[in-house]
């Protein structure tokens, strides 16, 4: 089986595997990837094999995150074996016109990033200072409700909560 290249992204240290669990991680990626169901092995033929009950099988492959995670990174080496075939589907893609094949390769190729751009315009005069523009909007807030001036006491809000920071 090949091992994938990249081991930072598997959080597993080899060392404190214990002993059975290699074989048993590969004969259950195996296990996996099997094509049909008479090509598999049951968890009681994996622990035969190893050596183990199979519930000691149900716990490293449920509990163990040690194990687990080398699993992880054995399966993602088996499906290294599928690359060829991922992009020999992609340029089919391509060939027949999918504009989803054609992005997917762009991006892959570095072509085309994954990205937007955000322009924000708010209108605002950049020669108006914080306090000019202040004023401006308690000028347009200032109405009358009722006979009392509501504009002043937003101001006095905004006074205080600016004396305070």
């Amino acid at each position: 089986m090949s091992l994938p290249g990249n081991r930072k992204h598997y959080n597993f240290d080899e060392s404190k595997l214990k002993q059975g669990q290699r074989k048993a991680a590969a004969l259950m990626v195996e296990y996996e990837f099997a094509l049909s169901a008479s090509e598999r092995k049951t968890q009681q033929e994996i622990a035969d094999e190893v050596g183990v009950h199979r519930s000691t099988i149900h716990d490293w492959n449920t509990y163990d995150n040690n194990f687990i995670e080398y699993k992880n990174y054995l399966a993602a080496g088996a499906m290294n074996a599928y690359l060829p075939f991922v992009y020999k589907k992609l340029i089919d893609g391509i060939n027949n016109g999918s504009m989803k094949g054609i992005e997917l390769f762009m991006k892959r190729m570095g072509e085309m990033e994954n990205r937007s751009e955000i322009t924000l315009n708010d209108n605002r005069s950049e020669d108006k200072s914080m306090d000019e523009r202040r004023q401006e909007i308690l000028k347009r807030l200032s109405v009358e409700v009722d006979g009392a001036e509501v504009g002043a006491s937003i101001e006095n809000k905004l006074n205080n909560r600016i004396s305070k920071d």
